[in-house]
C-alpha cells in the first residue's frame, strides 16, 4: 500500500452539487483526485428516490473461528465429525425479506419465515417502530430517526445503514481529515482507499473503490481502531440502469454477520403516503 506523503490543508468551504463536503479537512495526495473520489461516491445512485424489492437476509450471531468449530466438534459426543458449515448454521437464522423505502429516511422492512411475517421494522423519518408478528416482544417505538438496530440484528448498525443498502449508496460520515491510498494486487489491478477521520472522537471510516469505480467495501472504526462494522459489496446487478449491490455482507468487530441477498429490485416506484404509518392490525 502506498500512501501519498503530501498533506494539503483546505481552508475553504467547498460547495458541490449533490455533495456536502466542508472544510477545514486534510486530503492526502492530489487535491483534484481526492475531491473527485468524494464526488463520485456521493453521486452513486443519487437519482434513486424510492425502491421496493425482495430477497433474503441471514443473521449470524457469532461467526465461529476454526478453533471454536474444532472445539465444538471434538466435544460433540454423537457426531464427532460434524462439519464446519453445520456448526456455523447452528448460530444463523435466514429470513425472506420484503421492503419498500423512500429515501433518505423512510422504510417498511418485513422479515418472513415459511411465508409468514416474523418482524417488521417501520421508519417514518421521525421514529422507528419494531413490530413482532410472533409475540416475541411488544411493539416498541423509538423516537429517533436513526437508532441502532443491535437489539434486532445483533450488529451495531443503524436504520440509515440499512436504508443505504436498499438505495445502493455508501453512507459518508462527518470527518475532519482525509487521506488517499492506492492498493495494488498481484494482478496489477489497483483499488483506491479513502481514509476519513474525525478529530474529536477519533472515529475513522475507510472506503474502498475497485478498479472499475464501484464501492467494494467500507469500514467504520472507533477511537481505539476497533472495528465497529464493515460492509462488503460482493456482487452488483443493473436494474433500470442503476448498478445495485445485490450481495452485501456486514460484519462487526466480534465476527457477527448479516448477509443480504437481493433477488428483485424496483427503483423509483410510487409510494403511498400511509406506507410508513403504523396500522392497528400490525400489533
Amino acid at each position: 500500500m502506498k500512501i501519498a506523503n503530501n498533506i494539503i490543508m483546505l481552508s475553504l468551504v467547498i460547495s458541490i452539487a449533490g455533495c456536502s463536503i466542508k472544510a477545514p479537512y486534510y486530503i492526502g495526495g492530489e487535491y483534484n483526485e481526492a475531491l473527485n473520489i468524494l464526488k463520485k461516491i456521493e453521486s452513486i445512485n443519487k437519482d434513486i428516490k424510492t425502491s421496493k424489492g425482495t430477497g433474503w437476509i441471514t443473521i449470524t450471531d457469532i461467526a465461529l473461528s476454526d478453533a471454536d468449530i474444532n472445539r465444538l466438534s471434538n466435544n460433540n459426543k454423537t457426531e464427532p465429525n460434524i462439519d464446519k458449515q453445520r456448526v456455523i448454521k447452528q448460530k444463523s437464522k435466514k429470513f425472506r425479506m420484503a421492503w419498500i423505502a423512500s429515501f433518505p429516511d423512510k422504510i417498511r422492512l418485513t422479515l418472513l419465515s415459511s411465508g409468514h411475517p416474523v418482524e417488521t421494522i417501520l421508519a417514518d423519518g421521525d421514529s422507528v417502530t419494531f413490530i413482532s408478528h410472533t409475540g416475541r416482544h411488544k411493539t416498541k417505538k423509538i423516537s429517533s430517526a436513526n437508532p441502532s438496530l443491535k437489539e434486532v440484528v445483533s450488529i451495531p448498525v443503524t436504520i440509515q445503514d440499512i436504508l443505504s443498502i436498499f438505495a445502493g449508496r455508501t453512507p459518508i460520515g462527518k470527518f475532519d481529515t482525509a487521506e488517499i491510498a492506492q492498493i495494488t494486487y498481484s494482478s496489477e489491478l489497483t483499488d483506491t482507499m479513502l481514509m476519513l477521520k474525525r478529530r474529536w472522537n477519533g472515529q475513522s471510516q475507510n472506503i474502498v473503490l475497485s478498479a472499475d469505480h464501484k464501492v467494494s467495501s467500507f469500514s467504520l472504526m472507533n477511537q481505539n481502531r476497533k472495528l465497529i462494522h464493515s460492509v462488503f459489496n460482493e456482487q452488483f446487478k443493473v436494474f433500470d440502469s442503476f448498478s445495485i449491490p445485490v450481495n452485501v455482507k456486514i460484519r462487526d468487530g466480534d465476527g457477527r454477520l448479516i448477509d443480504f441477498e437481493i433477488n428483485n429490485y424496483q427503483p423509483n416506484i410510487d409510494v403511498k403516503a400511509n406506507t410508513f404509518i403504523l396500522k392497528e392490525s400490525s400489533d
